[in-house]
């Protein structure tokens, strides 16, 4: 019981910490200027791929065991 407890407290910290990344990625994509290897796409692909991904599955695993 308590891995469960335990399990559902990190994926919500995770999910906070993933909302400040995509917050912190949007900001670098309206502000900084691109270079070479960290263009515009190179954030909201980052954005796409890795965090949201991310943030579902975490959302997905807290629907699954709301109730248990």
């Amino acid at each position: 019981m308590s891995d469960r407890k335990r399990m559902k407290r990190i994926r919500e910290k995770r999910i906070e910490s993933i909302d400040r990344q995509i917050a912190s990625h949007k900001k670098k994509i309206e502000t900084e200027k691109p270079n070479k290897d960290t263009t515009i796409k190179y954030w909201e692909d980052e954005i796409e791929k890795k965090f949201k991904k991310i943030k579902e599955e975490d959302e997905e695993y807290l629907e699954e065991n709301k109730d248990k």
